[in-house]
């Protein structure tokens, strides 16, 4: 299974995973996934910050996290609590972002 089938399952049931699916739990998860990958001298989210940015979303200090909060939520700069729904939202549009990434990826963008 590549790393784009299985986040696509990730981001269909994300408590599954990560057993609260809030938008924090969620980048955690990604972190310790993408940190796993490094270990086999890999990467999943190389490059995602600067694929967020050709699509008009700036980099920041917190890097794609931020940016796809900012996707998400236009017009907020700061990363902050989120009700339930607004949870769910930036999740979403974080699995949207991620998926569009990986696929570019496959075919060929940033090689």
């Amino acid at each position: 299974m590549s790393d784009r089938e299985f986040l696509a399952l990730v981001g269909r049931r994300p408590g599954m995973y990560t057993l609260s699916a809030t938008y924090g739990r969620v980048v955690a998860f990604l972190h310790g996934y993408e940190m796993q990958a490094r270990r086999r001298g890999e990467s999943v989210l190389d490059g995602f910050d600067r694929w967020i940015e050709e699509r008009g979303t700036p980099r920041g200090a917190t890097g794609w996290w931020g940016q796809a909060h900012r996707v998400a939520f236009p017009g907020r700069d700061r990363v902050t609590d989120l009700a339930p729904e607004e949870d769910a939202h930036a999740v979403a549009v974080l699995f949207r972002l991620l998926d569009g990434f990986l696929a570019d990826r496959e075919r060929g963008w940033g090689a």
